[in-house]
């Protein structure tokens, strides 16, 4: 065979067996393929043949047409066991005679659209395998952001309740909200320390310890009560939570009584109230 002949030999292989096989309804590259396949058998067959005289044409033509191989049995077969004409094949493996190219061609093209099957069935398992080691070594459990509670009401800073500046860090003319005896208020960062520019502090004490403003000294005031802070930390808005124990102020105690505990969250202007009804 001519380099020609040759590189035209390995470009219709190619399209039989390769992985994008596409041969398969091209009933003239199929022959084109069978007639070169014959002639590489050939050629290799004159190159490894013994010395010896050559088999007549009688003797050939004997030879049974119904037991000669396929051209595509060679390679069916080593892809996937089937029986070859040696072997002998079972009679629902012979084609009928006036579709036996028909049957050599679905026989040819079988194997590659097995492969292809078998070769995204094994992509796909890969990829399972290896999703489920990255979730193993990276994935992080999903925890809810939020309790679940609803919310209870929301608070305006409408309160006649005046805060004097600097107490428990109040700032200047901070907004007031009273519930049930608590008094919220914006501070410059309670006890958690410096905050961002951008960010806010709510503070909560008992109403009754809140100083009046004309006899409020900065330099020295105590408080009796508890205390509740909380600061806005970039995305993650002020927020503090007061268990309803005994040492809550009493309105509050007696409106939420069989509650465990209540929580402020800062929003703009507003506050919103969540209540654990137990």
């Amino acid at each position: 065979m001519d380099a020609a002949n040759d590189a035209e030999l390995r470009e219709l292989r190619a399209r039989a067996y390769g992985p994008r096989a596409d041969i398969t309804n091209d009933r003239a590259a199929m022959r084109r393929l069978r007639e070169l396949e014959a002639a590489r058998r050939a050629e290799l067959s004159a190159a490894t043949a013994p010395a010896g005289p050559p088999v007549g044409a009688e003797e050939a033509d004997a030879a049974p047409a119904e037991h000669l191989p396929t051209d595509a049995a060679p390679a069916v077969a080593a892809r996937t066991g089937a029986p070859t004409a040696d072997d002998g094949e079972p009679e629902w493996w012979q084609p009928d005679d006036e579709t036996e190219e028909d049957a050599r061609v679905g026989a040819t093209a079988s194997v590659p659209r097995r492969r292809r099957v078998l070769w995204a069935l094994s992509v796909i398992a890969s990829a399972a395998v290896a999703a489920g080691v990255t979730y193993a070594l990276t994935g992080v459990a999903p925890v809810s952001a939020s309790s679940g509670v609803p919310q209870t009401t929301t608070l305006h800073p409408t309160s006649a309740t005046l805060v004097p500046q600097d107490f428990m860090g109040a700032i200047e003319s901070t907004p007031v909200y009273d519930f049930y005896g608590l008094t919220l208020f914006l501070g410059e960062g309670g006890f958690g320390g410096p905050i961002g520019p951008d960010d806010a502090c709510i503070i909560a004490v008992s109403t009754t310890d809140v100083p009046a403003i004309e006899s409020f000294d900065g330099s020295s005031w105590s408080i009796d009560g508890p205390v509740y802070t909380g600061c806005s930390a970039g995305a993650f808005p002020a927020t503090i939570e007061i268990p309803l124990r005994a040492d809550v102020p009493a309105a509050l105690g007696a409106r939420f009584s069989g509650s465990r505990a209540i929580q402020f969250v800062l929003d703009g202007d507003r506050i919103g109230v969540f209540v654990d009804g137990g």
